[in-house]
């Protein structure tokens, strides 16, 4: 690579003296040593990408850049990283020129290599004590062993030359600790991603180069997606040279073009890389050649290419809507730019103007990346359920398509979109568009919106242009639940569970550690017309929870809590499907497990006699918390010191003295209150005794300061109570003179 020339003048007014900078003979140990292990951070990425881009170079110079390099791996038989690479091989002049002078290249003139440094030759010295260098020229075979020898400096000791059949070239070996040939694995894979020409890797068979998912591509860029098995970073990298540099964006100064920066600052979608191709030369890098050099050179072709990328993707936006045939692929364009999730995409929407993308003249900034059938003054124009799989988290358990109520359909390439045209045998037909990839639409997707038309819906769809790729329910074909897994998996058998068909059920209240939240209930019988009290549940959930953490764990415990208080049987529950609750809510003989408890709470309050007790403790609570600090508790223990004990702090002490609950009946008002919010019921009482709040006004506005010294003296109180005593006596006596 051509090193970019240092224009830099110098001028000096008269000629002084001078001494130019060297190092010395007895210095030559210590820097030999900085070079060799404090450049490179990452030793065994520098070994591998180093002599596998001397390799690529080799190639190049031989006009052989198309022919893959060699690499072998280490593995626990033969721990030695081998790079083989089929150039003009090297004389031993080269050899003792190229390897045993740092700072020596011979590619400082051209930018079809990538090397110049004259560094990474010797980059085997930042992992070990000694590599092998091997030339292949001319028939011949030459090895050289270059080590660190006592005086620290390093020597390259030509080993022997012999006949050979080979291809011309150059060989590197390296021995590798045994511990770090998985590193290695996992190091050659993350490198040699980014090679433009696979190298021909062997020695370990776990190697792979990952597959990407190509998510748009540009004439010198593309947005990807890969699969694999280590972390990814998801920063805009620069490639150059077949080597990877991530992108800082905080470190180019982006002048008038700050709108640039989100194309490499933004936060991206997990796993996402943006992957930018620059020319050999058109940025500077550090001597490790692990990060880049923000040099004004490095951040004006930086600003050009995010310039260029920009240009190209804002082209290809409006392209598909000019070229678009439809709302439905206009909406997917405008959730890739604005919508919750990132995608490559995302860094326009900090450039693009929602205002000017249209569709036919129609703004898309108006319902955005989806079509809303609610109306709020009549019926809705379809009913939407929304199917996805659902994670089992359970061991054995089994991924399932469930499906919840929702009013937005939203437009994405990855959605399908069913019109119910049948009324049963739902999940047998659209699971399988969620679970498998071979499916009667061809692919799998992430979500499958079934949409129920309303009365109005052909209104819907022509006003709204409503037109997504839509597929009637009764054209996909029918698969069974076996199929599907929904099943009772049980010690590795797999049988059909009998819950799946009843509809009433027992709830099990005593049970431990579930693995379904069917194993909550028990099928049962019941005699319909002897009435009795039910709760409803969709999916082995409660109705009105449903989808809550614990919902029937926690309903179940309620209902315990309840009955152990209020003096219930709680085996007289049973829990009912949603498809026969109808049924049992227009009965007069059933009542809802709330109806139920609510009756009982007031019951239980009027045999206990408790109307009174409950009142005073909801006043006595009430004025309690309408004071910040503790003056309202502080009263009753000084008001039996005051001179006056008919003044207006004497009997607001007593008052809240005598209404001031026990620990057993706030206990008991505190579960009390508890159930009948859980029931939706409130609870008939009486007056309380005092009106302690309206008291707590009085007394605020009469004895002022006392509050005032309260809150200041919070936590010394008795230090101060000599003197609330003595200013409350004569607030007393002034009001009485």
């Amino acid at each position: 690579m051509i090193a970019q020339a240092n224009t830099a003048t110098l001028k000096q007014s008269q000629n002084f003296d001078f001494v130019s900078f060297g190092i010395k003979r007895e210095g030559l140990a210590h820097i030999f040593n900085v070079l060799r292990n404090q450049l490179y951070s990452d030793k065994i990425g520098a070994v591998i990408r180093e002599y596998s881009a001397n390799a690529v170079d080799a190639q190049v110079e031989s006009g052989n850049q198309d022919r893959p390099i060699e690499v072998t791996l280490p593995n626990p038989l033969c721990s030695h990283f081998k790079v083989r690479d089929y150039g003009l091989g090297l004389s031993e002049n080269q050899v003792c020129d190229i390897y045993a002078n740092y700072g020596e290249s011979t590619k400082r003139e051209t930018n079809e290599q990538i090397g110049q440094l004259g560094l990474g030759s010797k980059s085997g010295f930042s992992y070990g004590d000694n590599f092998v260098i091997r030339s292949f020229q001319n028939g011949t075979v030459t090895s050289y062993n270059a080590f660190i020898d006592p005086s620290q400096i390093g020597q390259i000791a030509k080993l022997h030359s012999e006949p050979t059949n080979e291809e011309d070239g150059v060989e590197i070996e390296v021995p590798v600790n045994f511990c770090d040939v998985e590193v290695f694995r996992q190091k050659a894979q993350s490198i040699y991603r980014f090679f433009k020409v696979d190298p021909n890797v062997k020695g370990n068979k776990d190697f792979k180069i990952n597959s990407e998912v190509i998510y748009f591509q540009g004439s010198d860029f593309k947005f990807i997606k890969i699969n694999c098995d280590t972390p990814v970073d998801n920063k805009a990298t620069a490639l150059m040279g077949n080597i990877a540099y991530p992108i800082d964006a905080d470190k180019v100064n982006w002048g008038d073009e700050r709108e640039l920066k989100s194309l490499f600052k933004d936060r991206q979608a997990s796993g996402m890389e943006k992957l930018i191709d620059f020319n050999i030369g058109d940025l500077e890098v550090s001597a490790s050649r692990e990060a880049l050099q923000y040099t004004p050179h490095t951040q004006k072709n930086i600003i050009a290419k995010a310039r260029q990328v920009k240009d190209e993707c804002l082209a290809e936006v409006r392209s598909k809507l000019t070229n678009g045939t439809s709302m439905y692929e206009a909406k997917c364009v405008y959730r890739e730019l604005f919508g919750p999730y990132e995608t490559p995409l995302s860094f326009l929407g900090s450039i693009v103007k929602k205002d000017d993308l249209k569709f036919q003249g129609r703004h898309l900034i108006s319902d955005f990346w989806r079509w809303d059938v609610f109306r709020s003054n009549a019926e809705p124009y379809a009913s939407v359920k929304c199917y996805q799989t659902e994670l089992s988290y359970r061991y054995n358990g089994t991924d399932k398509v469930k499906g919840l109520e929702t009013s937005k359909i939203e437009a994405n390439e990855n959605y399908a979109y069913v019109i119910k045209d049948m009324k049963s045998t739902i999940i047998n037909r659209i699971a399988p568009l969620c679970k498998f990839n071979e499916n009667h639409l061809g692919r799998k997707f992430k979500k499958v919106f079934l949409i129920e038309p309303g009365p109005e819906y052909d209104k819907f769809v022509a006003d709204y242009q409503f037109d997504v790729p839509i597929v009637k329910l009764s054209e996909l074909p029918k698969v069974s639940l076996k199929d599907l897994g929904y099943t009772t998996t049980r010690y590795g058998k797999t049988a059909s569970n009998s819950k799946h068909t009843a509809t009433v059920f027992k709830p099990n209240y005593d049970i431990g550690y579930v693995s379904a939240k069917s194993d909550y209930f028990e099928s049962a019988e019941v005699d319909f017309e002897a009435g009795g009290i039910w709760f409803e549940i969709d999916r082995f959930q409660p109705k009105e929870d449903f989808g809550k953490h614990n919902s029937t764990e926690n309903l179940l415990k309620t209902i315990t809590s309840a009955c152990k208080l209020l003096g219930l049987d709680r085996h007289k529950v049973i829990a009912v499907k949603s498809k026969d609750c109808p049924k049992f809510a227009h009965s007069d003989k059933w009542l809802t497990v709330k109806q139920w408890v609510s009756s009982a709470l007031q019951t239980y309050v009027t045999l206990h006699k408790l109307g009174q007790a409950i009142a005073d403790a909801d006043e006595y609570q009430r004025a309690e918390k309408a004071d910040w600090g503790d003056c309202f508790k502080r009263i009753p223990y000084f008001y039996s010191d005051l001179r006056d004990q008919n003044g207006e702090m004497t009997v607001f002490g007593q008052h809240i003295k005598s209404m001031r609950p026990g620990e057993e009946l706030e206990k008991t008002n505190a579960k009390l209150r508890k159930l009948s919010y859980w029931a939706n019921c409130t609870l008939q009482t009486v007056k309380p005794t005092h009106g302690l709040c309206d008291e707590l006004k009085q007394v605020k506005k009469k004895y002022p300061i006392y509050f005032y010294l309260e809150d200041q003296c919070r936590y010394k109180f008795n230090s101060v109570l000599k003197a609330i005593q003595d200013y409350v006596n004569m607030v007393d006596e002034a009001v009485a003179g």
